[in-house]
């Protein structure tokens, strides 16, 4: 795997020098891969999985298109967190904000490319372009309803996710799946959907929990926790209540970290997302055993999925 990912990673590279001209951009661009180049790379790894599960033949053609998947999600990412501005250690929030997206778009647009001239059959890569432009779209609506952060309740927030984290994931695993077969298996889009909603759960538990400018409850998002969590609090924790709906300022309550862990404690809200998150978890297992995969598939999957 690690030589595979190193070949992913040195396509990434490749397309971003040549694409990005100005020096200052590429500079710049650079930098923004780094940074990429230092995480999970989670949607790479499962295209192609997907594609050599199913017998797709291993050569330079897999490894460009993994590359164009972590290229849409590292420019999805910049605008994220332009849009968010809560995530002051990456490269991107130290450049100006016209700059920062002008650089997601140039990724955007090298990752559709870099799917188009992959050397795939035209009809396949086509298909794999457009349905990354079909995933990006959805999740760009998913990520309008958590800007407007008007989440009523879980229901809400389950259909927000899968329309922006879940999509997203569902693209990594089809476009290898699509690549590999030329056709679309809904029994992947529904484990990588149940997946990417476990995932977020995850990371909601993770930035309610993180007392920092990225803590859910001090920007006061909406999200399966919080939800629970605001539903839960007696009158006598009204306070978080009077925080959410402005009655409180965050100067107010930044210093009640303490309290809040006490009260996330009574209430049960860690626990309850946790269990919600393994719900969603153990879904994705059932769907991935109807597969009947051979077990060293299954188990790379599984170890992707950790």
């Amino acid at each position: 795997m690690e030589q595979t990912i190193r070949r992913m990673e040195q396509a990434m590279k490749e397309s971003v020098e040549a694409h990005f001209v100005l020096p200052q951009l590429r500079e710049m661009a650079l930098a923004c891969l780094e940074q990429k180049l230092s995480e999970s790379m989670l949607f790479g790894k499962m295209t192609m999985l997907h594609y050599r599960m199913y017998k797709g033949e291993d050569d330079e053609r897999i490894y460009r298109a993994a590359a164009a998947v972590e290229l849409m999600i590292l420019s999805l990412d910049m605008i994220d967190d332009v849009q968010d501005q809560d995530n002051p250690a990456v490269p991107w929030s130290a450049y100006r904000p016209e700059i920062a997206l002008n650089l997601a778009l140039g990724m955007l647009m090298i990752a559709q490319r870099l799917l188009l001239e992959s050397g795939f059959e035209p009809e396949r890569a086509q298909q794999a372009a457009r349905l990354l432009s079909m995933q990006v779209l959805t999740a760009v609506h998913g990520q309008t309803l958590d800007l407007l952060n008007d989440i009523p309740d879980e229901d809400a927030y389950l259909a927000m996710v899968s329309q922006k984290s879940a999509a997203l994931l569902v693209c990594g695993c089809m476009i290898g799946t699509v690549l590999a077969t030329g056709e679309w298996k809904e029994q992947v889009r529904g484990y990588a959907e149940q997946l990417g909603i476990a995932a977020q759960i995850k990371n909601d538990i993770r930035d309610l929990a993180n007392w920092t400018d990225k803590n859910d409850f001090l920007n006061r998002k909406l999200t399966l926790p919080t939800l629970f969590l605001l539903q839960a609090v007696t009158d006598e924790d009204r306070w978080v209540i009077d925080y959410y709906e402005g009655r409180l300022s965050m100067e107010e309550v930044r210093h009640r970290r303490e309290e809040l862990e006490a009260i996330l404690e009574k209430t049960g809200t860690m626990l309850y997302s946790s269990v919600r998150m393994r719900t969603h978890y153990y879904r994705f297992l059932e769907l991935l055993e109807q597969l009947e995969l051979e077990e060293g598939w299954r188990d790379q999957m599984l170890a992707l999925a950790e």
